[in-house]
């Protein structure tokens, strides 16, 4: 495996929200679709929406959130916000990850999903 270097660069809102939308697009995170443009690889065409691994945290949460009741509406925006932070990847997405699993755990404690820690995998 290739080792990497992580690198910052500044750029006008206008170049992000184009780059944005291109990784939007093609289904990608924004970082990965960056580092595609900067290693000069052309980036992927879109993905065909059934490909798995797209939009698979965003089903999780989606998963436990149809197990609790509609008042846990608020948690379950929170949860999916974080879940898109986490499928975009990079440093903010780490971060994301934990925070998403400890919300996810509040809402189901909170609200008396039948969840049980030792059953997850």
């Amino acid at each position: 495996m290739a080792v990497s270097v992580s690198l910052s660069a500044r750029v006008s809102p206008q170049v992000r929200d184009r780059l944005s939308a291109e990784a939007q697009a093609r289904g990608v995170p924004l970082a990965t679709y960056a580092a595609a443009l900067l290693s000069g690889a052309a980036p992927d065409p879109a993905p065909d929406p059934s490909r798995p691994g797209e939009g698979d945290v965003q089903r999780e949460v989606e998963c436990v959130f149809e197990r609790l009741p509609l008042d846990a509406g608020l948690e379950r925006e929170i949860c999916m916000a974080l879940a898109r932070t986490v499928e975009d990847g990079g440093t903010a997405g780490i971060a994301a990850g934990k925070e998403l699993v400890i919300e996810v755990r509040m809402a189901q404690q909170r609200y008396g999903a039948d969840w049980d820690p030792d059953e997850a995998g």
